[in-house]
Parts: C-alpha cells; sequence; structure tokens
C-alpha cells in the first residue's frame, strides 16, 4: 500500500497539518481510498474500514515524523525512534 501511495501526487495526499477527520482531509481520503482498492483489487479486496485504519496509522506516524523535522530535532530523534524499535523487536 505505501508502494501505491507513493505514485499518488503531492496534492491528493493528506494534510499532516490538519486533523484526520477534519473536512479536506476526509474528503482526500475519500479519494485515495477509492484509487486505492482499485489498485490492491486484483490480489486483495479490502474494505473501507480496513483502508480506512491503515491510512489512519501512516497518517499518525508521518504527522508525528513531520513535527519532529519541523521541530529541527531530526537527526537525534531518528536515532531514538530507531533504538526504541530495535528494543521493542528483541522483546517479542
Amino acid at each position: 500500500m505505501k508502494a501505491i501511495l507513493k505514485t499518488i501526487s503531492a496534492k491528493d495526499d493528506l494534510d499532516y497539518d490538519e486533523f484526520f477527520n477534519s473536512e479536506k482531509n476526509i474528503e482526500k481520503r475519500r479519494n485515495l481510498i477509492s484509487e486505492l482498492r482499485k489498485a490492491l483489487a486484483p490480489n486483495f479486496r479490502p474494505s473501507v474500514n480496513q483502508l480506512t485504519d491503515w491510512l489512519k496509522m501512516l497518517y499518525k506516524s508521518r504527522r508525528v515524523a513531520q513535527r519532529i523535522i519541523k521541530s529541527g530535532k531530526g537527526l537525534v530523534e531518528k536515532c531514538r525512534i530507531h533504538n526504541n524499535n530495535r528494543v521493542h523487536d528483541v522483546s517479542k
């Protein structure tokens, strides 16, 4: 799904300065879901709820990453996040 989202133009992508359920993002999400369903249809038929949940998770991680970059702590935070992910992978 991420590979499909990379092919979508930037103007059709969600606005990470707005909330996920803002009117602007709801309209963009409606278009994204229809495009994703068409692209995934030959192999997989996800429901609208599944796609919404996936987009919500991607939105959350991208919004956090964008905020970190805007604050100027990009490199330090990337190292911390990477280390935390490694710890969680080992403990599972």
